[in-house]
C-alpha cells in the first residue's frame, strides 16, 4: 500500500504531497500508542505520550485530517518550496505523523551514500525525526504529542490548553475576597508559572459551590505555609501566591505511612 509524505509550506495555505512511497517510513507495528489525557498539571515520562480524545472537535483541527484524504486533490509541491516547508505530514493508513521543518533538519552539506560511494554535493536532503512531533489517529479521533509547544505549532490555538492568565485575569483574581495581598505584591509581580496557575484554578473555582471553595480553603491552612487569617491568606511574594495556588489545585497530600506532608509535582486523573 502506498504512504505519502504531505508538506505544508509557509504563507500558504494549501498541503501539498511531497512524496509516494511503497517503503513505511515509521515502524507502525513497534508503535505503542497509548496516552495519558493532556492535563497541564500532569508531566509525563519520556515513553510516554499525551493524548487529545475527540480531537475533530476540540477546535484545533484542519481541513487536511477531517476530511477525506486523496492524494490527487493535492498538488505536487515545487521544488523551489521545499525550503520553504513549516511541516511534513506521512500519511500510512490511518495514521498522520506531523513532523515540524525547520533549518536543523536540512542537510547541505558534503555526503557520500555507503551504497553507491558517490560523493554528492549539490543534493541537500530533508531529515526526518524517528518519532513525530504529533501523531494524529483517524478512527480513533485521538491526537498524541509529547510537547505542547511543539503540537501547537501544527494545531494553532493549542496553545490556550496552557495559556497564562492575562494581567486583567490576574488582577482580578488577586482581588479575590479570600486573599490579603500587600500593596507591594502588584499584577507585575505574578511570575508566568503563576499565570499559568491562576488561568487553570480560575475555572476550577468558578465550579465550587461556596462550601467547597471554603473546604478548599481549610485544605490549604491545614499544610501552613501562608499565613491565613479572617478567612484570608496572606499574599506578600510569588511563593505565598504559589502554595495557595498549589491548595486550590488540591496538590497537598500526607503519605500514609510516616504522615509526611507533600505537594505533587505532577497529577494524573484515576
Amino acid at each position: 500500500m502506498a504512504n505519502y509524505i504531505y508538506g505544508k509550506v509557509k504563507r500558504k495555505q494549501s498541503i501539498f504531497r511531497v512524496i509516494e512511497t511503497e517503503a513505511e517510513v515509521y515502524d507502525t507495528a513497534q508503535l505503542n500508542l497509548n496516552g495519558v489525557e493532556y492535563n497541564p498539571a500532569t508531566l509525563i515520562e519520556n515513553e510516554e505520550l499525551y493524548q487529545l480524545s475527540d480531537f475533530s472537535q476540540s477546535g484545533y483541527s484542519f481541513d487536511f485530517i477531517d476530511n477525506d484524504l486523496d492524494s490527487v486533490n493535492h498538488d505536487q509541491i515545487a521544488k523551489a518550496d521545499l525550503k520553504k516547508l513549516s511541516f511534513i505530514c506521512t500519511v500510512q493508513e490511518d495514521l498522520y505523523f506531523f513532523q515540524i521543518i525547520n533549518s536543523s533538519f536540512y542537510v547541505s552539506k558534503k555526503w557520500f551514500s555507503i551504497d553507491e560511494l558517490a560523493l554528492e554535493t549539490n543534493k541537500p536532503i530533508i531529515t526526518i525525526n524517528p518519532f513525530a512531533d504529533a501523531i494524529y489517529d483517524k478512527l480513533r479521533d485521538i491526537l498524541y504529542f509529547k510537547k505542547l509547544t511543539a503540537a501547537q505549532k501544527i494545531f494553532k490555538g493549542m496553545d490556550q490548553l496552557y495559556r497564562e492568565a492575562t494581567d486583567a485575569e490576574t488582577a482580578t483574581f488577586l482581588a479575590n475576597e479570600f486573599l490579603d495581598v500587600n500593596d507591594n505584591f502588584i499584577t507585575g509581580n505574578v511570575t508566568i508559572p503563576n499565570r499559568k496557575r491562576i488561568a487553570l484554578v480560575n475555572e476550577t473555582l468558578n465550579r465550587f459551590s461556596d462550601d467547597e471553595k471554603q473546604a478548599i480553603y481549610n485544605y490549604t491552612n491545614q499544610y501552613g505555609q501562608v499565613t491565613y487569617a479572617d478567612g484570608k491568606f496572606k499574599i506578600e511574594t510569588d511563593d505565598d501566591l504559589k502554595f495557595v495556588l498549589w491548595g486550590i489545585e488540591q496538590r497537598f497530600y500526607t503519605t500514609h505511612i510516616g504522615g509526611e506532608k507533600r505537594v505533587a509535582n505532577s497529577i494524573i486523573s484515576i
